[in-house]
């Protein structure tokens, strides 16, 4: 399936009686649309719609240049609910000013919509305005998407580059948008890589401390490469050389543990890797947890475990600990000698958690067989949507579910705690399969 394109539409315009050179010249009527839907469906003052929105795009080129790492990189507002991706929660979540187009300020009227990547697809919300307080328009569209990350990044850039044009043919070439836009495109290899490291924390990589940029360097110069882009999507900021001994320890537990796994991989990768490869083509980006459903569905069907029977997933995958703070890191899985180990971050947890661990690692697995390390990150990339949906529709299908609810008679919170106890999962587990699986 193709991509959902994002497209900013615009028609340069006069401005009488703007003052600022950079405002003035870059007056626009513009149109922001995510495939067939209008992101900028205004109501006006008088109760009339209309598609676009009047005012200068020079604010949105430069907020757009200043986040520009943020907004390619920064996977870990994904963690958040969508729900809660909204300008008017901006005090909650301060990188809603990195991600939401209304941090481009400068009193103009930009729709409440929310960009954050999540590897190689990014994902795209907006809310429409439900009070009109003393704004001039009123965007009256909601919805939601997924865009691929790099179309994406080539609109953006074509915002900026549409403007700096704009301020060049009215003799405006030196501005700081301009600056800021030449620093990001002067950035070499190494440069490039750091800035994006550093976005990946939600970090500002034209702002960061000296000390702060060394101890990044050095971690990453240190860990393999296969783990580090989870690793600084995982750790916490305020404690990275700590979290990074943390992955250090895992990595050696987890081997152990491995070796402790009764069963090989070897059978599954047989029956599943391949088809998941084909899967992989068949099945559309934008939605990577279709994909970690059909996988799960499938190692069910091969090995003859019906759907509403438990799955022990501990044969291929052993447990180990390490007694630390992970500090921010969910998990830590090494693939040895075709067997996999994992050891959790938080300490203390119980069964349910452990098992869901444990197949969001066989899911990771499975996705990508020639991964052999790999932290289990809590941010929602494309590789843990695939390994999240996979570990819920492994240990709680939903037609097992749906199945058991039929035989209770009812569908309440109590009904679905029993379903929870008898598949050995989390009550959350179950709600999110009723809710996305069932009930939709």
């Amino acid at each position: 399936m193709m991509s959902t394109p994002f497209e900013v539409r615009i028609e340069w315009l006069e401005a009488p009686g703007v003052t600022t050179p950079e405002l003035a010249a870059t007056w626009a009527r513009y149109e922001i649309w995510l495939g067939g839907r209008c992101v900028t469906q205004v109501e006006t003052a008088d109760g009339t719609f209309r598609r676009s929105v009047y005012g200068s795009l020079y604010p949105l080129a430069y907020w757009i240049a200043s986040n520009w790492w943020l907004l390619v990189s920064n996977v870990r507002p994904s963690a958040v609910d969508t729900n809660y991706w909204t300008w008017r929660n901006a005090r909650n979540y301060p990188w809603l000013a990195q991600h939401n187009f209304r941090g481009a300020g400068d009193g103009m009227a930009w729709p409440d919509l929310t960009l954050v990547p999540e590897g190689a697809i990014s994902h795209i919300v907006w809310k429409q305005d439900y009070q009109r307080n003393s704004i001039p328009v009123r965007f009256a569209s909601d919805g939601s998407g997924f865009v691929r990350t790099e179309e994406l990044r080539a609109e953006l850039a074509g915002i900026i580059n549409h403007v700096l044009e704009r301020l060049s043919e009215a003799g405006l070439p030196k501005t700081a948008l301009a600056e800021e836009w030449y620093e990001v495109a002067k950035a070499d290899d190494q440069e490039q890589e750091f800035c994006r490291t550093a976005a990946r924390m939600g970090i500002d990589p034209y702002s960061i401390d000296d000390a702060t940029a060394r101890v990044i360097v050095n971690i990453a110069d240190q860990l393999p490469p296969e783990i580090s882009d989870d690793f600084f999507d995982s750790a916490d900021v305020t404690a990275l050389e700590d979290a990074a001994e943390w992955v250090r320890r895992a990595m050696l537990v987890s081997e152990r543990a491995a070796a402790k796994a009764p069963s090989t991989l070897q059978d599954i990768y047989s029956t599943i890797s391949a088809s998941a490869s084909g899967l992989t083509r068949a099945i559309d980006v934008e939605r990577p947890w279709v994909l970690g459903y059909a996988m799960a569905r499938q190692l069910r069907h091969e090995l003859a475990v019906k759907n509403t029977d438990q799955f022990d997933v501990s044969p291929w995958v052993g447990v180990g600990g390490v007694t630390a703070p992970s500090r921010g890191i969910y998990g830590f899985a090494s693939v040895t000698k075709d067997r996999c180990g994992v050891v959790l971050g938080s300490r203390g947890l119980g069964a349910t958690a452990t098992r869901f661990g444990q197949a969001r690692a066989l899911g990771r697995i499975i996705a990508q067989p020639e991964q052999r390390r790999f932290v289990l990150s809590a941010a929602r990339s494309h590789d843990e949507r695939v390994a999240r949906a996979f570990a819920a529709e492994l240990l709680a299908p939903a037609e097992g579910i749906r199945l058991t609810l039929e035989t209770i008679g009812k569908t309440d919170d109590s009904a679905l705690e029993a379903v929870a106890q008898r598949f050995r999962v989390s009550p959350l587990v179950v709600r999110h399969q009723y809710d996305n699986q069932i009930a939709a």
